[in-house]
């Protein structure tokens, strides 16, 4: 990100939720750990996480969130991350947006290196395949996307990185 001290608030979030949201994308680190945390508590309880009608109410976007879980390009080991996404048909669309921070999130990384996936909705776990979204692609989507989670939007501003959007086409069970 340029400059992180520097933000602006936009004009559509209201002084609290700004507040909000600088805290928890203050760090990589604090991203992480909040990502672990929230990785925790989907399991533990994961019914109408996918709808964003979870079941714990401290929660506070009530997006829809799926599990994704990639192979480590380095470890070679499991790695879950939970993540906003848009149902699009049978897809999910997700967005590597690393809260406007300049390298593209490690999740992103991974499915480079090896596509194939798990997602889990809810109790539902699938196998899946990611796809960089095409150009046409990405014109639809976008839109979509931002209209979903305006924070999208705003982080893209931040930077000049190009959010990867992440088509997850389920090939099967998991």
């Amino acid at each position: 990100m340029k400059a992180r001290d520097v933000m602006k608030k936009p004009d559509s979030m209201s002084v609290t939720d700004w507040e909000l949201l600088k805290a928890q994308t203050s760090s990589l680190e604090r991203i992480k750990g909040d990502a672990k945390a929230d990785v925790e508590a989907y399991l533990s309880n994961p019914e109408g996480r996918s709808t964003g009608a979870g079941p714990d109410p401290t929660v506070p976007t009530g997006l829809p969130t799926l599990l994704l879980t990639t192979i480590g390009r380095k470890s070679g080991e499991q790695r879950i991350t939970p993540l906003v996404f848009l149902q699009h048909g049978k897809d999910m669309v997700v967005v590597g947006s690393l809260a406007g921070y300049d390298n593209h999130p490690a999740w992103y990384l991974n499915l480079e290196k090896n596509p194939g996936c798990q997602v889990q909705l809810d109790r539902n776990k699938m196998a899946a395949n990611a796809r960089d979204a095409t150009t046409k692609e990405r014109e639809t989507l976008w839109p979509a996307l931002t209209t979903m989670f305006p924070n999208w939007g705003y982080f893209q501003a931040q930077t000049d990185r190009p959010f990867p959007i992440v088509i997850l086409s389920p090939t099967g069970p998991a």
